[in-house]
């Protein structure tokens, strides 16, 4: 039943979604440009508009079940007008919106089906309307097995989501109020996906959190097979087939595949880039160029990805960059044209940069560095922060990778794909490779471009686009979900160029080759699905598949939920605290320096620390500290535990919590 309460939630949130985002589109994204991304256009700007709206209620203290509830009826409301007036446009009653084109004559109703099935002489035995079917088929069964991943309960692989994604909101709502959580670095980051998130759990439980990402994860596939298969290949529309291609291409990566399952961010990040850059690529190759509204919907997409991750910054300087060139190639004989050009570069990032702001300018506040808790060096009295964190932080940064060279870089697609356990930060060892991998068929792929011809010139933008966001990544941290936003207009690319291949042979072996990477997507995740299916369907129940995925720590936050209500908790080398009902408190150094462990020289100074604040029990996991013994809070803890400073009360596997004496 509760399944049932998440995807509802999902519904009705997204019906919501499409409400507010209908008021931008009005004004961004007119109708009588028939954009077939409108409808994408309207619901990633209302996931956007409704988690700010979470955002401000939560910082003014009215998080609670009615004002959420709230919320998502008015934006229901406004999905209601907007269908009203369609249905209204359709009987007759208001102007049908006319497309702008020369001797305004209208574009007709079927051009999108016509260009979906292009080259189709409209018979289900057509080969390539059979495979556009059966590309279809692979995306739906795709999204019924990640459906069913995103409904099961958070576990072990989903580290990020119990450390913080989902902790934090959980935080809030217990508090009913977005508030400072000083332990925590992490809840100082962008959090537009967390205050969905919010919504989620709210109404429908862990599943209704993890089903927004889920969603974001279609729509950026969706939106991909919509755009691919608007491009045009030897001066002709794309294949049928070039939609679902470019659409599975994506959807298909294994990381993407465990993704859609978690309640981490990436797939967030994804679907509003995506729509940033098909946007302006749309709007600068149009024959009358870039208008001061399009230069708003791109600035404001951007500005939402800017709210989602901080590695968007890039991709928003390249957006930039891409306007600003194409700005100055403007005829210089027509100063109007130049003028606006310059004006929508300036639109742009002023837009931009304000939508993302509030996030930025809430870190500066509340711990005086608006990208806590990086460039300390540049922000020096950053909250509880130090030298020594940052260069902490930094080396396990720069860990990933398979080297930095020219040759790494060149040979960086095949790493991606065949030896992704060193790019995948959750496991290093075959674990990784399997669920971190993006996958061999861009290294595959991708090279055969040299063997296309007529391929649509926006196909390039995109690929221009990817190259520099690759280059950005391999300077910085060289962790593989880093790149799933950017292999979205990458999978437009390539699929455009499977169809723009000039060899018969070669659209043969590309096709086979695709089939068996495919195949071995799916492969990849059956376990993963099979797993979530059982605990779905009730065959294996959430607490006994819990305490096998978290093996001492669920049992250890079984027994801390049955403390007092006022008890908090310090936990050591464990910061997944989701399934901690009570508050807790994370006690390592160099995730903050509120306690100073390097002026402490008794296990009964530590122990008077944790007291100030509020602390009341102490967890460790030690299954995580081999390796540790010689550090100064291991030492000092053991001396507390051997003064009887701290008594053990709970041991399950390792995990063990003591209690303040």
């Amino acid at each position: 039943m509760h399944h049932l309460l998440a995807i509802l939630t999902l519904v009705l949130s997204l019906a919501a979604c499409a409400g507010y985002g209908s008021v931008w589109v009005h004004f961004l994204s007119p109708r009588k440009r028939r954009d077939p991304l409108r409808p994408g256009y309207a619901l990633a700007l209302g996931m956007g508009t409704l988690a700010y709206l979470i955002l401000g209620v939560g910082l003014a203290g009215f998080l609670n079940p009615a004002v959420l509830g709230l919320l998502v009826g008015v934006g229901i409301l406004l999905l209601g007008r907007e269908l009203w007036q369609c249905r209204r446009a359709a009987t007759g009653s208001l102007p049908e919106p006319q497309e702008g084109v020369a001797g305004g004559a209208t574009a007709p109703r079927s051009r999108s089906w016509r260009v979906s099935s292009a080259g189709s002489s409209g018979s289900g035995r057509d080969p390539e309307h059979l495979v556009a079917l059966a590309l279809w088929a692979v995306n739906g069964l795709l999204a019924l097995a990640t459906l069913i991943s995103a409904l099961h309960p958070l576990d072990g692989l989903d580290w990020d989501s119990l450390s913080y994604h989902l902790a934090a909101p959980k935080i809030y709502l217990r508090e009913g109020r977005i508030g400072f959580i000083a332990y925590d670095s992490h809840t100082h980051f962008p959090f537009t996906m967390e205050m969905l998130y919010m919504l989620g759990l709210q109404f429908g439980g862990v599943g209704g959190a993890k089903l927004f990402h889920w969603a974001a994860g279609w729509l950026t596939a969706l939106a991909v097979g919509i755009w691919s298969s608007r491009l045009t290949v030897q001066g002709r529309p794309a294949p049928g087939w070039t939609g679902p291609l470019a659409a599975a291409l994506f959807a298909a990566m294994p990381i993407v595949l465990w993704e859609m399952g978690t309640a981490y961010v990436d797939l967030g990040t994804a679907l509003f880039q995506l729509l940033a850059l098909a946007a302006l690529v749309n709007a600068v190759t149009r024959e009358e160029g870039i208008t001061l509204r399009d230069a708003v919907l791109v600035g404001v997409l951007s500005g939402f990805a800017l709210g989602t991750k901080m590695t968007a910054l890039l991709q928003f300087g390249l957006l930039g960059l891409g306007l600003l060139v194409w700005a100055l190639r403007q005829p210089g004989g027509n100063r109007a044209n130049r003028r606006a050009a310059i004006q929508a570069v300036f639109l742009f990032g002023l837009v931009g940069l304000a939508v993302g702001s509030p996030w930025y300018i809430k870190s500066w506040l509340w711990t005086h560095n608006p990208v806590y808790p990086f460039f300390y060096s540049f922000f020096s009295n950053s909250y509880s922060w130090t030298r020594e964190a940052e260069i902490a932080y930094a080396t396990e940064q720069a860990s990933f990778g398979r080297g930095r060279g020219p040759e790494a870089l060149l040979l960086a697609l095949w790493n991606l794909g065949m030896h992704a356990r060193d790019f995948y930060i959750n496991y290093r060892s075959l674990a990784g490779d399997q669920i971190g991998t993006l996958g061999p068929v861009w290294a595959g792929l991708v090279p055969l471009l040299f063997w296309t011809r007529g391929v649509d010139r926006r196909a390039w933008l995109c690929l221009l686009y990817f190259g520099g966001s690759l280059g950005f990544w391999f300077l910085l941290s060289h962790q593989s979900r880093y790149l799933v936003p950017i292999f979205a207009p990458l999978a437009v690319v390539v699929a455009v160029g499977v169809a723009a291949l000039v060899s018969r042979p070669l659209r043969i072996a590309a096709g086979v080759f695709v089939a068996l990477s495919l195949v071995m997507s799916v492969k990849l995740h059956a376990p993963l699905a099979q797993t979530s299916a059982l605990v779905v369907s009730g065959a294996v129940s959430e607490d006994e598949y819990l305490r096998v995925s978290l093996p001492g720590l669920y049992e250890a936050s079984l027994y801390v939920n049955q403390l007092p209500s006022d008890s908090r908790v310090a936990l050591y080398q464990e910061t997944r605290g989701f399934y901690i009902d009570r508050n807790y408190f994370w006690a390592n150094p160099l995730q903050h320096n509120l306690i100073p462990y390097d002026r402490l020289r008794s296990g009964a100074e530590l122990v008077d620390w944790l007291q100030r604040f509020g602390n009341t029990h102490v967890l460790i996991n030690y299954g995580f500290s081999k390796g540790t013994e010689a550090s100064q809070w291991y030492r000092l803890l053991m001396d507390a535990i051997e003064s009887r400073r701290l008594v053990e009360s709970f041991r399950s596997r390792g995990v063990v919590v003591y209690e303040i004496r």
